[in-house]
């Protein structure tokens, strides 16, 4: 009980600019070592200021995941949810996930914007693996932007292969779709922002926002200590790269985390 509790505590700590994964990356029941299987780690990062920025930021965060055999898990990158499936190969569920704030204070860029706060967004999610090394992975997330109208939809495809023992490599490849009220509070300028910025204004459309392709190495250094090195890139599309505060289409992030299996 004590774990989870430190779990929940830093999952409040940093939930002001933390961001779960679109996907959901979860060990199927047959494979889970014990009845609640925990990991705490650290993660650092380098990713633009804010999505379409040309200026970077270093960030820190605690990682957490905890899993239980009775399909319930709760962690930084997968969320909070629920898998319904009893079956290795196919993953669906429920779950509550994090859209990262855009703080206006984050960039001179942004001057004049606003914030657009953290959301916690309900969705669903879905996972089917073709063979031990493919699957076709893919989730829906409502309630994100300044209105919580945000609704987002994202495909993908997920490669991964065991290198030795103690290496393995893995790979996704997404495209992420998005309604009128999502790229309106990320990408958008109304008149009162256009105002205060200097933007002229900008209304995007419904659309698919950006593409992404996403590496990893994971290194297990024993049984309980692994470190995963990795980094992702995007290409946006439509509106979304054609908003006049988008100065980077091809946003790139680098990561490195290390865990701790109890």
């Amino acid at each position: 009980m004590k774990k989870i509790l430190a779990m929940i505590a830093l999952a409040l700590s940093s939930a002001a600019w933390a961001q779960t994964s679109e996907f959901v990356n979860t060990i199927p029941e047959a494979y889970l070592q014990k009845d609640t299987n925990v990991t705490l780690g650290a993660a650092a990062l380098s990713v633009p200021k804010y999505t379409g920025s040309d200026e970077r930021r270093l960030a820190a965060y605690p990682m957490f995941d905890v899993q239980w055999k009775s399909g319930a898990f709760f962690s930084a990158t997968n969320g909070l949810g629920y898998n319904f499936s009893k079956k290795p190969a196919l993953q669906y569920g429920l779950r509550l996930s994090l859209e990262g704030a855009r703080d206006e204070s984050r960039s001179s860029k942004l001057n004049g914007l606003g914030d657009v706060n953290t959301a916690v967004e309900p969705g669903a999610f879905a996972n089917l693996s073709l063979s031990e090394n493919y699957a076709l992975v893919s989730s829906v997330r409502y309630g994100s932007g300044t209105d919580h109208n945000g609704l987002q939809f994202s495909v993908g495809g997920r490669f991964s292969t065991a290198l030795s023992e103690n290496h393995r490599i893995s790979a996704t490849v997404r495209a992420n779709w998005a309604n009128s009220s999502y790229l309106q509070s990320y990408f958008g300028v109304n008149a009162q922002q256009s105002a205060a910025s200097g933007y002229n204004q900008f209304t995007p459309s419904s659309g698919v926002t950006d593409i992404k392709l996403s590496a990893s190495w994971r290194w297990a250094l024993d049984s309980n200590w692994s470190i995963v090195t990795g980094a992702s890139a995007s290409r946006l599309q439509g509106d979304a790269s054609r908003s006049p505060f988008v100065f980077q289409k091809n946003p790139v992030t680098v990561f490195s985390v290390t865990t701790y299996r109890f």
